[in-house]
This record gives structure tokens, sequence and C-alpha cells, in this order.
């Protein structure tokens, strides 16, 4: 039987925000980005990066990347998203930047993107991975 352990896993921005800025209700993000990540074998899609990029500051930026060195993998992926796959999304509902990150997982073969944004989420029909906030993926880590 496959676990979260052994599939690839993506971070939403939130989950790093939260983390990152020690959000006093979602110390749940913190604990997963500083912990259970040792755990994980995370994809790193280039539109995160550019989101984390523009809503974080160099030492928060210094201080993401430092916590991912503790994966138990992580690929960087800097290639843009496919138009086409986008584009798809845009038509099912999704905003811009939701859509680059849902075409470069799928694309990619995530099986979990973990966010605390589920809103836009839950309102897309068929996603090709699984949404799981950081308390319930603590919970699968045990």
């Amino acid at each position: 039987m496959s676990s979260i352990r052994d599939e690839l896993v993506a971070l939403d921005t939130n989950e790093f925000i939260f983390a990152l800025r020690r959000d006093t209700g979602r110390r749940a993000c913190e604990m997963l980005l500083l912990e259970g990540v040792a755990e994980l074998q995370l994809y790193v899609p280039r539109q995160v990066l550019v989101e984390l990029e523009h809503n974080l500051s160099t030492a928060e930026m210094r201080d993401a990347r430092a916590a991912l060195e503790s994966a138990r993998s992580v690929t960087w992926d800097y290639a843009p998203a496919q138009p086409e796959r986008v584009e798809r999304w845009q038509e099912q509902g999704a905003r811009a930047g939701d859509a680059m990150i849902i075409a470069q997982l799928e694309a990619y073969g995530v099986h979990y993107l973990i966010s605390e944004n589920r809103h836009f989420l839950a309102e897309l029909p068929a996603l090709p991975f699984t949404v799981l906030t950081s308390e319930e993926v603590l919970r699968l880590l045990g």
C-alpha cells in the first residue's frame, strides 16, 4: 500500500508563508515545513517559486530553501507551465496562478498538494491530485 511518504508532494505558497511567519492559527504549517518535510519527496513548481519570491523577504526565502534541504528529496521545476494545460484549467474556473500550479502538478504527476487554501480547489472538478491541509498531512505521517 502506498503512503504519502512514497509519492510526490507539493506545498502551496501559503504553506511557506504561514510557516515562516509563524502564523498563530497555522501551527501545523510551521510543524510541517520545519519537521514533517524530512519524510516527504517534494516537488516545487515554478509558479510557487514565483509567488514565494514575490511575497517573501530575502531572509524568508533563505529560510524556505533551508527548510526544504531536510526533505527526503526536492525537485525544483523551473520550466513554465504548458499553456494548453493552463488554459484548460482556467476554462474550468481556476484563477491564473492557480491554473499554472495545477497544470505543473498535473504534468509532473504529483499526487498531493498541501494547501490551506482549499476554496478554489473545491470548486474544480476532477483535480489530478489530492488536496490536503498541513494538519491532515501531519496526521498521516503519524
